[in-house]
């Protein structure tokens, strides 16, 4: 019995087997190029020029025979519904059938509406899942400096007060620029608030409570190694190291070599007395659930983000798919809106739209410098890079905007400034912005790099 010929519409791209099988056919039939070929059967009737950017689809035109419209929106559809799973949900269609899609018909704009598009505006382009509200990047930074208490209005009063709104700190630097006076250092600050010195999820070490180490722990789900049990075991009960190494008689190098694997996984802490405790991990719930609690107290910190922020502040543990259901979650609360939310920066963002629109009614944010130990530095790391080409730096902030970077030594109470890159219209700005700095820490700053802008 004869085998009916396969007649259903597909979406190939050229890089399937069976596409590439025929290319020179297919190209003849549907001109040279890249594009997504879409198939009646076995013939090539139309073409989808369409590549992804920055986690959207940018759709520059659709071609496809009116015939076979109806058809082809089901599989279209299904196209952009799997392209979520590769965490793409945002879409920005520009024409169909070589016309603007502002200009197509009403049986194109009834099609195109029916897959979930909508206009941008812009009177050029359609957009699917995501809204278009572009507010200037000053904004955004002012409302996320406010949040996490840099900007003049919101710094604690002192250090102790600080401490209560951070909830891991790395060095001075890091909990200077949240207070308005500090009156004694981190360590000092440690031995009162009963801190612990432990690594963080992005590998850094920083001080924090005991129970942010142990919900850490929870997170990475990082078993220990058999043979280094009983160093856990003892310093369950014991915090001295030393006692360790008169048990073992072990030198401090060999004490060094078994302790700082623990360290780096998380199962062992210092105390604020130079002592070591084990952390034990919290069990009372599942990790995935530990691990969205501490997303979602995250993502509510900040005004607007893309994915690949959320990725690195988040750090190593969290796998980018976990990160967008988070963010999926929020969205359908209704926390959350997702699109174009920036001036000039062609990427999906997710913002909470309450603090973005205060942020008109915020005094600007003052002029000051982000130390490469801040907790939001990460957020700026892809800024950093770009615009500086330094991947941990010190970022001079002035009217709202990184003006310029530089690397510095803060070895013997001095900021020894190695290298220094900016707008050379606004180093003098970015010095007296580098002054402040080092004087609001009773720090000098000194170097040849700073010799020379000065000399300039």
């Amino acid at each position: 019995m004869p085998v009916r010929e396969d007649r259903a519409l597909r979406i190939l791209s050229q890089s399937d087997p069976f596409c590439s099988r025929f290319i020179q056919e297919v190209r003849y039939v549907l001109k040279q190029g890249w594009y997504y070929p879409v198939f009646k059967g076995v013939d090539p009737v139309g073409r989808i020029l369409m590549f992804k950017v920055n986690d959207y689809l940018e759709i520059k035109d659709i071609h496809i025979p009116h015939a076979y419209l109806d058809e082809f929106s089901e599989i279209f559809e299904t196209l952009l519904t799997n392209y979520k799973d590769t965490l793409v949900d945002v879409s920005v269609l520009h024409a169909f059938n070589g016309v603007p899609i502002h200009d197509c018909d009403e049986n194109i704009l009834a099609i195109v509406e029916k897959l979930g598009f909508k206009t941008m505006g812009d009177g050029l382009r359609f957009i699917r899942g995501g809204v278009v509200d572009p507010r200037p990047r000053s904004l955004a930074i002012r409302a996320l400096f406010h949040h996490h208490r840099l900007h003049q209005d919101t710094r604690a009063e002192n250090e102790t007060l600080a401490l209560n709104h951070i909830p891991e700190v790395r060095d001075d630097f890091a909990l200077r620029g949240r207070c308005e006076t500090s009156r004694v250092d981190l360590k000092s600050m440690a031995a009162s608030q009963q801190l612990h010195l432990g690594t963080n999820l992005r590998n850094h070490q920083v001080w924090a409570p005991y129970k942010h180490f142990q919900r850490l722990l929870r997170m990475r789900g990082v078993e220990a190694d058999e043979d280094l049990l009983d160093v856990l075991e003892f310093f369950s009960g014991h915090s001295d190291p030393k006692v360790f190494m008169d048990r073992y008689a072990m030198k401090r190098a060999a004490f060094r070599k078994i302790v700082q694997p623990l360290v780096r996984s998380g199962h062992i802490v210092q105390d604020y007395r130079g002592g070591f405790k084990t952390v034990h991990p919290l069990d009372s719930k599942e990790v995935w659930d530990v691990k969205r609690e501490y997303l979602r107290e995250m993502i509510a910190e900040y005004p607007v983000m893309t994915l690949k922020q959320l990725e690195k502040l988040a750090g190593s543990p969290f796998k980018p798919e976990q990160l967008a259901s988070v963010l999926h979650e929020f969205e359908a609360e209704g926390h959350l809106i997702k699109g174009f939310l920036i001036d000039d920066l062609h990427e999906v963002c997710w913002g909470r739209q309450e603090l973005l629109e205060n942020a008109d009614k915020l005094p600007p944010m003052r002029d000051f410098v982000l130390p490469p130990s801040d907790p939001l530095l990460p957020y700026f790391q892809s800024l950093l890079r770009e615009r500086f080409g330094y991947g941990s730096a010190y970022m001079v902030f002035s009217n709202e905007e990184p003006i310029a970077a530089f690397k510095a030594n803060t070895r013997n109470d001095i900021i020894e400034v190695t290298d220094f890159v900016g707008d050379s219209e606004r180093e003098k700005e970015a010095l007296r912005v580098m002054k402040e700095f080092a004087w609001e820490h009773n720090m000098p700053l000194k170097g040849k790099v700073l010799d020379r802008l000065k000399s300039r």
